[in-house]
């Protein structure tokens, strides 16, 4: 009853107005027809907020019968069709309005939105230029013209229209907000960050300020700011995952991994059946060398999509890594030979193989990945080093070579040929070789190491190789074999006390290196510490010295060296 009274008395107010109130046509319509057409108004209007469309269609449509074509009517009814979907039937009605009355502006900015819904753009701005011209405070048509121009790509005309905006009204926050845009669009960055900040100064929390303030400020290498523009839109807005998105990628730029992680964690909570952001978190746990998480992550993603390669690879990668050999090789294996992770597979497959002494299925899965890539120079060093492994010296030379002569500018390639003209006692070559090497690349430290230990080794040109293995550590302080290669120089200059001390040095950056404790044998026994240097010797054998004959001929050369009785 209530409900009754009310839309009776609305009623009562609508027949109470003037009778021009549907757009002069009241004049000469009798009282009994107006009443019609505004009681079918009323309902259909009614019928809208209630969000029953179809009615508040139906009674627009009876009310147009006693109306003719009146504007407002037929703009509510396109209004309608517009929430529909059906927008060519829309357009037709605001046509009509406008043909009733052309300085009907609400009809003539609908159909130009429609015009730009359906990518009429020429006629969209016409109708928009023409809505400014009868209203010239009309705000968003301006923000209309502006959007459609930089769609065209006339950015400087784009933006002249806000400036003009701007001008009319100097804290419309919307205005600023889209000459920021149009400005980051023509890489005027500085400026386009100030129309963001009198955005924000207007609306301090307008969340796609501040997200796009913060892209700019990431452009501009002011990344501490946009990190805290990203984390001033999620107090305001927590559950943004887009926003917890780009800030995580900008943590990971910037090497804060476990904030990142910390945030792809919570995209997970809205967002975990997502396979992207359960693999970016998996990626993100290998890094931090949570492998069982990561494994966790990428068995989820493949328990949905087995035929992922890509996180296939990443699974066998995080396996790999935690030492679960078994599983490792059972991924690498599954990962199918027309997925772009195939090669990178495979590589890792024989690298485990070899590992496990298999050189000759892991030389076997190589030669056929360069059957089909027969030209690829990392395949041929790849390759030389698994031949060089298995001491499968004269082939490894042959495929060296062919790396440098494919790619002479190579320092790699190069580097390969030296190692394995290494083995096969070539000395001359092998300096050429690495020579060659730091030629190409200044800065390649495992060369300039390796060609200093190798003089180290053969107790020549010790100045040399002392300034070579120097340029190294320049390079990578904190490597240990580095700092056993200097030792070595020390050793061979006699100057016994450094050398120990360099590689004690070295044996805590890496621990139980048996090469190493041979080595810190060596000097201990120079320095005639022959018990240490016995038990040092005993270790390097105990850990896995590839020629532990050779340290034991050692241990027992001290023994002999003793007094009789000790």
């Amino acid at each position: 009853m209530r409900t009754i009274m009310a839309t009776g008395a609305l009623a009562l107010l609508l027949l109470a107005a003037p009778a021009a109130a549907f757009h002069g046509y009241g004049a000469s319509m009798n009282a009994q027809l107006e009443a019609r057409a505004y009681g079918h108004f009323l309902a259909g209007y009614l019928d809208y907020r209630e969000g029953n469309l179809d009615g508040a269609l139906e009674s627009y449509r009876k009310a147009l019968k006693y109306a003719g074509d009146e504007p407002e009517i037929l703009y509510e009814t396109a209004n309608v069709l517009v929430k529909k979907g059906r927008l060519p039937e829309a357009r037709e009605e605001l046509e009509k309005a406008l043909a009733a009355d052309e300085g009907h502006t609400r009809s003539r900015y609908l159909l130009a939105g429609i015009f730009a819904a359906s990518g009429e753009r020429e006629k969209a701005l016409a109708e928009y230029e023409r809505v400014v011209k009868d209203e010239p405070d009309n705000e968003e048509a301006y923000l209309h013209i502006a959007t459609l121009l930089a769609e065209r790509g006339e950015f400087p005309k784009a933006e002249e229209v806000l400036d003009g905006l701007i001008a009319r009204s100097p804290d419309s926050y919307l205005a600023y907000y889209y000459r920021g845009r149009v400005r980051a669009s023509r890489k005027k960055f500085e400026e386009a960050l100030a129309d963001y900040d009198k955005v924000l100064s207007i609306v301090p929390g307008f969340d796609a300020a501040l997200l796009e303030s913060g892209a700019v400020l990431e452009i501009l290498g002011r990344n501490a700011e946009a990190e805290e523009r990203y984390n001033r839109a999620l107090h305001a807005e927590p559950d943004n995952q887009f926003v917890r998105e780009r800030l995580g990628r900008l943590l990971i730029r910037e090497k804060k991994i476990d904030q990142a992680v910390g945030q792809y964690e919570e995209i997970k909570k809205f967002s975990a059946a997502n396979p992207d952001i359960r693999t970016k978190l998996g990626l993100l746990y290998l890094d931090r060398d949570r492998f069982d998480d990561a494994i966790n992550e990428f068995t989820f993603v493949l328990a949905s999509d087995p035929g992922n390669a890509q996180v296939r690879f990443f699974l066998g990668t995080a396996y790999e890594e935690k030492g679960a050999v078994k599983e490792a090789e059972e991924s690498f294996r599954k990962v199918p030979e027309n997925a772009p992770a195939h090669r990178e597979a495979m590589l890792h497959l024989a690298m485990i193989l070899s590992r496990q002494k298999k050189s000759d299925e892991a030389i076997e899965i190589v030669r056929k990945l360069r059957k089909n890539s027969p030209g690829d120079v990392e395949l041929m060093i790849f390759l030389a080093g698994q031949l060089e492994e298995a001491k499968r010296y004269d082939e490894a030379l042959a495929v060296a070579t062919e790396a440098t002569g494919k790619a002479p500018e190579n320092p790699a390639a190069w580097f390969a040929l030296g190692v394995v003209q290494d083995k096969l006692g070539k000395l001359d070559q092998v300096i050429a070789a690495m020579e060659k090497v730091i030629a190409l690349d200044p800065k390649h430290a495992t060369a300039l190491n390796y060609l200093g230990y190798t003089f180290a080794d053969r107790n020549m040109r010790l100045p040399e190789a002392a300034k070579l293995v120097r340029r190294a550590l320049e390079i990578r302080p904190d490597d240990g074999y580095f700092l056993d290669s200097l030792a070595w120089v020390h050793f061979r200059e006699g100057d016994y006390p450094h050398a120990e001390e360099e590689l004690r040095h070295a044996l805590k950056l890496v621990p139980d290196d048996p090469v190493i404790l041979e080595h810190l044998g060596d000097v201990l026994r120079a320095q005639g510490k022959d018990e240490e240097a016995a038990a040092v010797f005993g270790k390097a054998i105990d850990k896995g010295h590839e020629k532990p004959d050779e340290v034991r001929a050692k241990i027992r050369s001290l023994r002999k060296a003793q007094p009789a009785g000790k």
